[in-house]
């Protein structure tokens, strides 16, 4: 999906702020994903289909390549402080980890 947005002109360095009103009495909500955050599952959402470990982890690797490849930041943090090296470690993708700190990804400060 990413390499036929890519082909239509879609420029891959957008950052998406989402800004979410729950109901009364929890504090609205606020997030900020690029393309190698989403592509690391962060930003929310749950796949309708979910590949098993290593075919996830391949895909995972291979959108945050392209990602990378386009010029997207792999140090940009979420409002929590996490990157997406932060969430590749999460889920023990150590290839993607590996990757991402070979591209010189730092992990996140956790906000708290």
């Amino acid at each position: 999906m990413m390499r036929l947005l890519l082909k239509h002109g879609a420029d891959a360095r957008v950052v998406h702020h989402g800004h979410y009103h729950n109901e009364e009495p929890v504090e609205p909500r606020s997030h900020v994903t690029n393309a190698v955050m989403a592509a690391t599952g962060m930003g929310g959402g749950v796949a309708w289909v979910q590949p098993d470990r290593r075919e996830r982890e391949a895909l995972m690797l291979d959108a945050v390549t392209l990602a990378v490849e386009q010029g997207v930041d792999v140090n940009a943090a979420n409002t929590d402080g996490r990157t997406a090296l932060d969430a590749a470690r999460a889920l023990k993708f150590e290839r993607v980890a590996s990757f991402l700190v070979e591209h010189g990804a730092r992990a996140g400060t956790t906000k708290r």
